[in-house]
């Protein structure tokens, strides 16, 4: 427990000197979330509107679904100046097409455990959109 709090103090210690006063501050903006947000919206469209899209709406689970793949993959980061905010900053975001797989079949995986988390009902995924992903049926028009 001593070794813990003597971390916790030097991590604040670093964070301050690293802010420091009269310098431009930064934030930092998880660009992972920009992606599985995106991946979400495609995603349910696809899904039949009861009980999916009603159960993912903005107002319901999706941000359950969303905390669900962000806890499962390596999140990235990038710093913009505090001043800015994060739409007036272009911030690259590359997914390779199997980091892009992994998310989107994790979002199938997520609709499914969630609304079984939370409603305890195993709703069977729908047949045209079981592994049904962008890219893998993309690859295989190829």
């Amino acid at each position: 427990m001593r070794n813990q709090t003597r971390s916790r103090t030097a991590t604040k210690i670093l964070v301050n000197e690293c802010l420091g006063t009269g310098k431009m501050q930064k934030n930092l903006v998880n660009i992972t979330l920009a992606v599985v947000t995106e991946e979400v919206e495609i995603i349910l469209e696809s899904y039949p509107k009861h009980p999916y899209q009603q159960a993912f709406s903005p107002s319901g689970l999706r941000q359950d679904l969303i905390a669900y793949v962000l806890s499962r993959v390596p999140n990235r980061y990038t710093a913009i100046d505090s001043g800015e905010s994060v739409s007036n900053q272009t911030v690259q975001v590359r997914c390779s097409s199997e980091q892009l797989l992994h998310i989107e079949n994790l979002i199938h995986t997520g609709i499914r455990d969630v609304l079984h988390s939370y409603q305890k009902i195993d709703y069977p995924l729908p047949e045209e959109v079981k592994f049904g992903s962008r890219v893998a049926s993309t690859a295989r028009r190829k």
